[in-house]
């Protein structure tokens, strides 16, 4: 009975782990949270936070980075999508529409460009902690 009881368990346990395993490779490459940095925004690298959800090609989310006063600022994602590898967001602010396109760079790394009307620049983001959401 007891050998049974704790195959039984073992059978549970290894299904639950690849249900789990499962339902992250449904989310998506994209899917997660990224800790980012942007390159050419004219105050030098900033820091800031992918939280993104994929479904199929659509992608959701937000990003989090500091206000000009250094408290954090959260962005939704206005559209977002990602086919055949490449990545597209659209964000709103005070200044206008933020594009950010590229994909993944590497098994936990994403890369690309933004731009903000005339602005723009590159990013780069690892899969794992947020990034700091306030300068130093």
């Amino acid at each position: 009975m007891r050998v049974r009881v704790v195959a039984l368990l073992g059978v549970a346990l290894m299904a639950g782990l690849a249900g789990a395993a499962s339902a992250q490779a449904k989310q998506g490459p994209v899917a997660g949270t990224w800790a980012c940095v942007a390159h050419g925004t004219g105050n030098g690298d900033m820091e800031y936070t992918f939280n993104l959800k994929q479904a199929a090609a659509e992608v959701t989310g937000n990003f989090t980075a500091p206000s000009p006063d250094g408290t954090p600022t959260k962005h939704e994602v206005k559209s977002g999508s990602f086919r055949a590898g490449k990545l597209a967001l659209h964000f709103d602010d005070d200044n206008g529409t933020i594009d950010v396109t590229g994909g993944v760079s590497g098994k936990d790394a994403m890369k690309g460009d933004w731009t903000q009307g005339e602005a723009g620049g590159t990013w780069e983001c690892k899969r794992g902690t947020a990034a700091a959401t306030s300068k130093p």
